[in-house]
Formats: C-alpha cells, structure tokens, sequence
C-alpha cells in the first residue's frame, strides 16, 4: 500500500493563483479552437456578437452566451464533434446520455481525452482512499452511459483491480458472493442501488464488518445526508459523494475527499460557473445556484457554458484541510427540472427521500404523483414499504402514512396523501432516468393541459 497522500500532487494542491491563470489559458484556446473548427460555434458565437478575442479574463465568459441541451440536441450526431472519427488525432470512443427526453447528447473523446479522464478518475479514487492493491467493484452502467467506464480506466490508471460488475441490482446474491469471495475493498453505484442492496443484505443476514469492505463512492442521483448514514449503517463503509455528467464524460469531474465537506471539482480541467436558473447572472460565492460547465481541456467534443440543470453551491477555500486547493461545490439538491412545483411551493425527490428516510418501514422507493381537481392540485405519495407483512395491519399503516405526511410537510411545506404499497411494485429509473428523477416523479397536470 502506497503512503503517498496525492495521486497526482503538483495539480492537486496548485494555488489559486495559478489554477486560475491555467483556467484563462485554456479558456481562451478551447473558445478559440471551437470558433475556428466548429461551425456550431461559430454561428453561435456570431449571432451573439462575441469573438474568442474579447476573452480576455475569466469574467469575460460571461459574455459568452450558454449552451442548453436542446441546442446540443439539435446539433446531433456530429455537430458538436471538433474532430473526425479514427486516426491518431480523432475519436476513438463516444458515449451519449440517455435520451430518455431526446435526441441523446454524444460526446467524443481522443487518445488524449482518455488518457485524461483515466487520470482525473484516478485522483478521486486515490482521494477518497484506495490504493494499488485494492479491488473495486464497480456497479455502474457499462456502455453508453460514462459511469462505469470513467471509474474502470481510473482504477486500471492507478493499480486497482476492478470488478465491472454493471448496474443490474437484481444480481445481488452475486454482488455480495463477489464482496465476500475477492476481499471487495470499495464500491460505487448510486444511492438508490445501494440501498437496495443493503436491504437485500440485511434479510439474508451478510455481516459486512466480516469483510475487507470499508469505502463506498456513491453518484449520479441527488441524494440527502439521511441516505448516506443509511448506507454506512449497511455496509459499514464510510460513504463519499461524486458528481459527473455524461457530456464531460463524468465521473471525474467532482468527489469528496476525507474531509466529506464539499466536493472538489478539478479546476484544471473544468471552469464552473453558478448562476441564477433565472436570470443567468452569478449568484455570490457560496449561495445556491445552478451549475454550469465549461471543459477546459477537452479534445474530441467541445463544450462551453453547458447549463447543467444541477441546484447546488460553488466555493473556493484558500486550501482545504486535505491540502488540495480546488474549487468545491455542495451534494447536488435537485434540479431546476426535477422539482416540481405543488400548490405553489416546489418539491425536490431529493426531500422527500430525506423526509422518508426517518423511517425504518420504508422500502427502496416512492412516487410522487400530482394532479388537479377542481382547479387545485394534489399531492399523492406511495411509499414501498420493507416488508410486504406490514400491508396487513391496517391501523399501523394509517398511522405511518399519517407520520410521513407529517415528515414530508415539515421539509416541503406540503401535505401529501400517503399511500403505502408494496415492495419493489413501483417504477424504477433506468440509465440517464436517475439524473431527473423521471422515476420518481409524475405529473398528470400536463394531461388537463389545454383541455
């Protein structure tokens, strides 16, 4: 086991100063290479009236104008590609969200870009706590999706031994054969998967305080504190946040480290902003925004000011007691199109799971369905429970479904009708579907819509 503190150290702990000087450079080459090589920008930047040579500071970016995801849409398959496909110089791997709502958004990646991604990869998993000789299981989605190759080249990058278990929870016999059987040091997957398998742990009676298990590396999906001691409670693990997204080729684009104070996001390589949803003009330095984008070093696909959707909070510490320097933003809320607005407030998933997790009957998941009758709305919530048995006594469960509805009003400000239901009965989310709660959410006011 290596006692070196940083995986690669000369970035990790470069001061502000320069971080932000190497930020300005490479702004102004990416703005200038994509004006010059890409027709996409091109027309963009013109229309709005802006040349790569009036960035001539950071603040200047904000002259720039933003990059939404139906733009990028529109510009698929190849418009926002900055080089061709093969060769030494082009795009040797692409991967595409979801397009659960769309057009998938494909980003393409050189041999540098690779090369790059494995590292940053590297950096969080040595962060949080592995070393060469350790062996992650790895339980995000292997294909289109980035989660799980991001980690895999990571884990190759630094001597882990990695386990591309995928995504699919409905094997976790096997997972837990895997944890047990070849000494599992570390995982990652999102929460929602964790805490299905955690459950599933606990009725088959797995002891993982018997095992050589002790970090796990959790993402994808916003999620409150509650989850996150649930999932220690589990696993006996101490549980770290990250945050990517596919169109950066996430993950390795933010983690916690030690500290769990916080997630650095690698300013070498990213510029993020955080604005007003609103507006679009910065919010002050540690107040609550959304996040956006700008990949500083990226070769294949080119994106600048992408509006993340992300509500969370952006800050920089003159150095972090774990002696790195880079910027850092809080556990991700929500997103500006995940809440959903009821009655007038607007409700998070991520605050209802919170609301949910205080108590120890409630399953892996829950749905939030609003409507409208009579010209008000309606807040409907069903609730798995853990066991199926609990169905069975009626006043118990009125009394639950009563205590949650309290739960949930005490942080949303609105009083659902609680409907508990049984295990594994309601929808899942599946790929991209867990980055806005799509699962998790449905709203039948857009049927009455017009009519």
């Amino acid at each position: 086991m290596s006692d070196r503190k940083y995986f690669n150290e000369e970035i990790e702990t470069l001061p502000r100063e320069r971080l932000r000087a190497l930020q300005l450079e490479r702004l102004q080459a990416v703005v200038t290479r994509a004006y010059r090589q890409n027709p996409f920008y091109r027309q963009l930047y013109d229309e709005a009236g802006v040349k790569p040579e009036d960035i001539k500071s950071l603040e200047d970016i904000q002259k720039l104008p933003f990059l939404e995801k139906k733009s990028v849409r529109a510009a698929y398959p190849y418009g926002m590609a900055m080089v061709p496909p093969g060769g030494e110089q082009g795009a040797l791997e692409v991967h595409a969200t979801s397009g659960t709502t769309g057009k998938s958004v494909p980003v393409f990646a050189t041999r540098r870009d690779l090369q790059n991604w494995a590292e940053l990869n590297a950096r969080e998993l040595w962060m949080v706590g592995l070393r060469p000789g350790d062996i992650l299981l790895n339980c995000y989605g292997y294909g289109l999706p980035t989660g799980g190759f991001g980690f895999h080249y990571g884990a190759l990058e630094m001597g882990v031994m990695v386990i591309p278990m995928g995504s699919d929870a409905r094997q976790y016999e096997r997972i837990f054969e895997f944890i047990v059987d070849f000494g599992v040091s570390a995982m990652c997957m999102t929460p929602s998967v964790g805490l299905y398998l955690g459950r599933k742990a606990r009725e088959l009676g797995i002891d993982f305080t018997r095992t050589r298990l002790r970090i796990g590396l959790f993402g994808a999906e916003p999620w409150p504190w509650e989850t996150r001691l649930k999932l220690e409670e589990y696993f006996h693990i101490t549980a770290y946040d990250e945050f990517g997204m596919t169109e950066f080729l996430g993950p390795g684009m933010t983690c916690e480290c030690q500290e769990r104070n916080g997630m650095h996001a690698w300013a070498d390589t990213f510029l993020v902003e955080c604005i007003d949803p609103e507006t679009g003009e910065w919010v002050e330095e540690g107040q609550e925004g959304e996040l956006v984008w700008t990949w500083l070093t990226g070769e294949g696909t080119a994106m600048i000011r992408y509006r993340s959707r992300d509500l969370s909070r952006l800050w920089w510490e003159e150095r972090c007691p774990c002696g790195r320097t880079h910027p850092k933003i809080g556990a991700i809320k929500g997103r500006t199109d995940d809440a959903v607005s009821i009655r007038g407030l607007l409700v998070f998933p991520s605050q209802v799971e919170a609301a949910l997790l205080r108590f120890s009957e409630t399953g892996t998941n829950f749905r939030i369905i609003v409507d409208r009758h009579d010209g008000l709305d309606t807040f409907l919530l069903k609730v798995e429970v853990k066991e199926r048995q609990l169905l069975e006594q009626n006043e118990r469960c009125q009394e639950l479904a009563r205590a949650m509805a309290e739960a949930v009003k005490s942080i949303t400000g609105n009083t659902p009708k609680v409907e508990l239901v049984p295990p594994d009965s309601l929808p899942r989310a599946t790929g991209g579907e867990s980055k806005t709660a799509s699962a998790r959410v449905e709203d039948r006011r857009k049927l009455h819509a017009g009519a």
